[in-house]
């Protein structure tokens, strides 16, 4: 998968709880949109893809290990993340299809500063399952890598991953 598609694929995957919450509250007015939109790419279907490919990835893809040189934790920006979930509840309520609309502007604006930026570390999906999110530098490499991870990390240690794209990897326990 592209660093681009990556990206996508974690920013649906990290509004899971919003869409969540606004189904919740929209249940009453739109029932079949409801439905629809927990069982499609902004629901369970971007957790159950983040899933499968994860673990796809992690029994065909080739293992790597590297020492890791430098890095920095990267999820703790994650409370910022959760103000722009308060920004729907404060200026759409939701009632007519012109609200949901603008909604829908609004998340577009959000997938498309998300992609082009480096706010993929923001996630908390990938916080709520036990992983941490580093920014990390590795021996032999240019440039700096996101690296998805449970175990915590420790400077001039070697660690084991697989490249989900050119610049995203993911721990790998093989």
């Amino acid at each position: 998968m592209t660093t681009i598609g990556m990206r996508v694929m974690l920013f649906f995957c990290s509004y899971f709880p919003l869409t969540f919450i606004i189904s919740i509250l929209a249940i009453g007015l739109w029932p079949w949109w409801v439905i629809a939109l927990l069982f499609c790419t902004l629901g369970l279907g971007s957790l159950a893809l983040t899933w499968v490919y994860f673990s796809w990835m992690l029994r065909r893809q080739y293992v790597e290990q590297k020492r890791v040189v430098n890095f920095a934790r990267r999820d703790s920006e994650v409370m910022g993340y959760i103000a722009s979930y308060l920004i729907p509840f404060v200026s759409f309520q939701l009632g007519s299809w012109q609200q949901i609309f603008a909604l829908g502007i609004f998340l577009t604006v959000l997938l498309i500063i998300y992609v082009h930026s480096n706010m993929i570390y923001i996630n908390p999906m990938l916080n709520v399952v036990g992983y941490r999110l580093y920014e990390i530098e590795i021996e032999h490499s240019q440039g700096t890598h996101y690296y998805i991870a449970k175990k915590r990390l420790e400077r001039d240690h070697a660690i084991r991953f697989v490249a989900l794209s050119k610049d995203i990897y993911l721990e790998s326990k093989r």
